[in-house]
């Protein structure tokens, strides 16, 4: 008897280390050149960090997120400002367009496939400022660990609290 719960203790232990070791962290990130937040998992490096553009590198994924000043688009016209984005870039195959309200950021995105890669731009305007903001990420068709993690980043996406 005793062997066996020692056996039963020693893989539970074992069990449960693997799965910490396996697991991965991650971060709030606050961009204070336009208050903004996010959540980026620790593997995720910047790579730019300007009052004009952030971008990080994780492992498989590219964020990325951009501000820019557009009176014109408000929460009526921003699927469209970010289906215009798409086309721009030339996004193939668009897989996915919908309306989000990203923590008080009210915007849309579009999901499709560029290069072989998945991609999705989001287009999102800030109620509170003239600053109006698009991100894209960007992950392998096949990584569902990847896909888990740009759901992640975009659910994450807030004003920053003062």
């Amino acid at each position: 008897m005793f062997m066996k719960r020692f056996l039963l203790l020693t893989l539970s232990i074992v069990a449960f280390y693997s799965i910490q070791g396996n697991s991965q962290s991650d971060y709030d990130y606050e961009w204070a050149h336009h208050n903004i937040a996010f959540t980026l998992a620790e593997d995720f490096k910047a790579v730019t960090n300007t009052a004009d553009e952030f971008t990080a590198r994780g492992d498989g994924m590219e964020f990325g997120i951009f501000p820019f000043s557009d009176a014109t688009v408000d929460h009526s016209n921003i699927t469209a400002y970010t289906i215009a984005i798409a086309k721009h870039i030339q996004l193939e195959e668009l897989d996915d367009v919908d309306v989000v309200n990203l923590n008080g950021l009210n915007g849309a995105y579009v999901e499709g496939y560029k290069s072989g890669s998945r991609l999705i731009v989001l287009g999102f305007i800030d109620p509170d400022t003239d600053t109006n903001f698009f991100a894209t990420i960007s992950f392998n068709d096949n990584d569902a660990v990847a896909e888990e993690e740009a759901i992640r980043i975009i659910t994450s996406l807030r004003k920053k609290k003062s």
